[in-house]
């Protein structure tokens, strides 16, 4: 796993490397904030088995590659709607957490597997 993290540092870039762990630390804190402030396990849930199925599928995530960018900006997306949309329609916000969480979780093992692949390479 570290070797992935200093890959993606060295080929892309101290700026992916950071976004990517403010997402990875981000996850913990969706997590911890599911179990203590709304009282339910289903971000951990999503947390470790998200990251579970990305690790799952490492070899297979790196071919789309080139589709990523605009899976990520429908990931930005959902994230505004839910946010700005959440509180006009009654979402609880442990259900807005959820949508949060597995998109989140979408979006970094994403960039985190295809961008430590070895067969990506910075175009740049």
């Amino acid at each position: 796993m570290l070797k992935r993290f200093r890959r993606i540092k060295n080929e892309f870039g101290t700026y992916i490397f950071v976004r990517l762990i403010i997402m990875l630390v981000g996850l913990v804190a969706m997590t911890l904030l599911g179990i203590f402030l709304f009282s339910g396990l289903l971000a951990g849930i999503i947390t470790i088995i998200g990251l579970l199925l990305g690790f799952l599928l490492k070899n297979q995530i790196p071919e789309g590659v080139e589709y990523y960018s605009k899976i990520i900006s429908v990931g930005l997306v959902i994230y505004g709607i839910v946010l700005f949309l959440g509180d006009r329609f009654a979402i609880q916000n442990n259900w807005k957490l959820v949508i949060i969480t597995v998109t989140t979780v979408i979006i970094f093992n994403l960039q985190f597997w295809s961008l430590s692949d070895p067969s990506v390479v910075n175009e740049e």
